[in-house]
């Protein structure tokens, strides 16, 4: 059962997203996992708020346990009400005890999906997929036997609004990592253009100014200003 705090922190959080975007799509198809196994999400890390929109959309869309880890959880500690764990670069003890207590979360709460990000910071889209070592996600795999691994993408649109959209596409679901992680992602990101109709809508933002204003009733006070 999710705490009342944690509740509070996504209801929160999903005010924030609702401000700073007006929407969050998935495009089709929409398969989601099943709730009796745990779950890797590794995603591409180029926009700020990825970590924040993808445990927006395990906790409230996919109703599962959302766990990220975050190199800078000590800057920014209120994050670990939204499931970040500590994972600073400086720091291979607190690294290894983070993965230890996820993969028993893991093991005590099926639902828990893990936010990874394997090119480990963030950075420009127009970089692609950063190259990162294909042996990563199979040791981390060894840690957690059970997972599921899902190939997830997130990119920005503006689809004519004053607030972009955040868009989620994803692969298909793996029983172990394979090596090839990084050409899923990128086959993901560099896939086709998104089609506005072939989508599932998650979360409406704030409409822009252009859905909400009509001034064409002050027309003619302005003509005669001229």
């Amino acid at each position: 059962m999710r705490s009342v705090t944690r509740r509070l922190a996504y209801a929160l959080l999903g005010r924030q997203l609702r401000r700073a975007f007006r929407r969050i799509v998935w495009l089709e198809p929409w398969r989601p996992p099943t709730l009796d196994r745990p779950v890797v999400i590794y995603a591409n890390h180029h926009a700020f708020y990825d970590a924040q929109i993808l445990g927006y959309v395990v906790e409230r869309v996919l109703r599962r346990h959302a766990v990220v880890w975050m190199e800078e959880l000590d800057r920014f500690p209120f994050l670990a009400m939204l499931g970040a764990r500590p994972f600073p670069m400086d720091d291979p003890a607190r690294r290894t005890r983070t993965i230890r207590e996820t993969a028993r979360l893991m093991a005590s709460r099926p639902d828990t999906m893990l936010i990874y990000f394997p090119e480990a910071h963030l950075h420009p889209i127009e970089e692609g997929i950063l190259p990162f070592p294909a042996d990563r996600l199979k040791r981390l795999a060894s840690v957690l036997p059970r997972a599921q691994w899902w190939p997830v993408v997130l990119r920005l649109t503006g689809w004519q609004d004053a607030t972009p959209t955040a868009v989620l596409a994803s692969g298909t679901l793996h029983d172990e990592p394979t090596g090839a992680e990084r050409s899923t992602l990128t086959a993901l990101l560099d896939g086709p253009a998104v089609n506005q109709s072939a989508r599932r809508v998650l979360l409406e933002g704030r409409r822009g100014p252009h859905e909400r204003w009509n001034l064409r009733s002050l027309g003619s006070l302005f003509r005669r200003r001229r």
